[in-house]
């Protein structure tokens, strides 16, 4: 994965500042670090909020 890629969330839902993150949802890569990414997450209302992500919390679509 790089950034700018779409990849699905696989980690359980949670709550991240009020909002939650569902599983299975699509965010896009905005930055890769060693084993964590920085990701862009629209909630319902299409506002976007970054996240960072364990790559094992994410699996890329195909």
């Amino acid at each position: 994965m790089k950034p700018g890629d779409k990849a699905k969330l696989t980690k359980q839902t949670f709550l991240h500042q009020g909002i939650f993150i569902f599983t299975g949802s699509t965010v896009e890569i905005k930055e890769i670090q060693s084993d964590k990414a920085i990701v862009i997450y629209n909630d319902k209302e299409g506002y976007p909020h970054d996240l960072e992500m364990n790559l094992t919390d994410l699996a890329p679509i195909s």
